[in-house]
């Protein structure tokens, strides 16, 4: 049996020095699928995650065994929207690899974008352009690359590009491979240890200009409620998760599934806890209920900026109304609140940054995520050509965090365990602005 290792390289933790990343340690749910995938194929994968076990690039050769075919990621699942700009350590750990084998395959937002670029930078054998699960299965059972949708690689001197894959059809995937995965080593500053990611559907319906969905493509795809209960109920019984956070864009896309898998929990009464992203448009009363319910104790949602001709601009379709209706509606019910800002639209002066700031007070969610916007390749505004160097945003957000996590009103009302979560978060993210 070829036997395959599926590496997520080690970053700089909490954050890096040079960008906004926070890059926490989650577990690589793309490669758990990958595993997968590869063991109902016949093939012996193993998962090393350098993040979580702090394994820096040179220290990896001692890893590699006599493994026939290596994949490497540059942004897990949970930075597929939000990838790292330095990727510094990824390209030293293909790097490293190389000077060991040949059979060493990249794959990542990176590579989706600019493939000829990586090729450069690390020499791969080749890049997996968008979803790698079934482009791995495909480079571990075929040998003419020429044959394989969705790579890039070199040959004779010239880059070729396969042509691209269609988007995944997530029903068919497998249970991930759970069993590889030491949830012991992850776990959610809000929420807590034995930490799992999940996902219910890839994608999103809407298209706001900012957002990066390049490793999603263009179809929304969902799947089956059965397949979420089963890798719920896997994870909790077997292997004592205890906290989790579903990586979908829009979490409530598909109702009906969310509805099912929240049903069994309750059913269930399982002592586990999760968090999820929606739209604020999105959540009403019955349905926050019942995720509340069965465990939902922290909702993400996107606000982007306070001023209703910007958030038009950016094409959110959202009525800043039901912003206020949402976080309002949480927090009636319990629900802890993470909101996401953005600096740096398009158009925004000084008073605009004033307006967001004074917004974010005014919705008062139990948490505050404030992000100069990057124009990511591939997203709408890229395309525009925005490219967002305003040097004063470090100032700007650094002085936005100081004064929301540090009002007396703010923190008189937190709760011992909400102020711990919120310090981690709110230093985490501080340090990152220490220029």
């Amino acid at each position: 049996m070829m036997r395959v290792l599926l590496i997520k390289p080690c970053w700089p933790y909490p954050y890096s020095q040079n960008e906004y990343t926070y890059n926490r340690i989650w577990m690589p749910l793309e490669l758990a699928n990958c595993a997968a995938i590869l063991e109902q194929n016949g093939f012996t994968p193993e998962i090393l995650d350098c993040h979580a076990l702090r394994l820096q690039s040179d220290e990896i050769k001692t890893y590699i065994g006599n493994f026939e075919r290596i994949f490497i990621t540059s942004s897990s699942r949970d930075r597929w929207q939000c990838p790292n700009s330095d990727i510094a350590p990824f390209v030293s750990a293909v790097r490293e690899i190389k000077k060991l084998t040949d059979e060493v395959y990249v794959m990542g937002y990176h590579g989706t974008m600019e493939p000829h670029e990586i090729l450069d930078l690390t020499g791969a054998k080749a890049v997996i352009r968008g979803e790698p699960e079934e482009a791995v299965l495909d480079l571990c059972r075929l040998d003419d690359l020429f044959k394989i949708k969705g790579i890039s690689f070199k040959s004779d001197g010239k880059v070729h590009h396969t042509p691209d894959r269609n988007p995944i059809d997530l029903k068919k995937f497998p249970l991930p491979a759970f069993h590889l995965v030491d949830f012991k080593r992850y776990s959610c500053e809000i929420l807590g240890d034995h930490f799992a990611l999940f996902e219910i559907n890839r994608g999103c319906e809407y298209r706001c200009t900012f957002c990066n969905q390049s490793m999603y493509g263009n179809k929304v795809r969902s799947k089956s409620a059965d397949q979420v209960i089963e890798e719920l109920r896997v994870a909790i019984e077997k292997y004592n998760v205890r906290t989790g956070c579903f990586m979908d864009l829009h979490f409530l896309t598909n109702r009906k599934i969310v509805s099912e898998v929240c049903e069994f929990l309750i059913r269930k009464k399982y002592k586990f806890i999760w968090a999820c992203s929606t739209r604020a448009d999105s959540i009403d009363k019955s349905i926050a209920l019942m995720m509340k319910e069965a465990g939902c104790r922290l909702v993400k949602m996107g606000v982007e900026t306070g001023q209703q001709a910007l958030l038009d601009d950016v094409n959110k379709s959202l009525e800043l109304s039901e912003v206020e209706e949402a976080f309002t509606l949480c927090r009636s019910l319990g629900i802890k609140t993470l909101a996401f800002f953005l600096f740096g639209i398009p158009g925004e002066t000084k008073e605009d940054r004033e307006i967001n700031l004074n917004f974010s007070k005014r919705l008062n969610p139990d948490f505050v995520s404030f992000h100069k916007m990057i124009p990511y390749k591939g997203a709408p505004i890229s395309r525009k050509g925005y490219t967002n160097s305003d040097s004063d945003l470090f100032k700007v957000i650094r002085r936005a965090y100081l004064e929301y996590y540090l009002r007396p009103s703010y923190l008189f009302r937190l709760s011992p365990s909400v102020a711990l979560a919120s310090f981690r978060l709110f230093w985490g993210r501080l340090c990152t602005l220490n220029r």
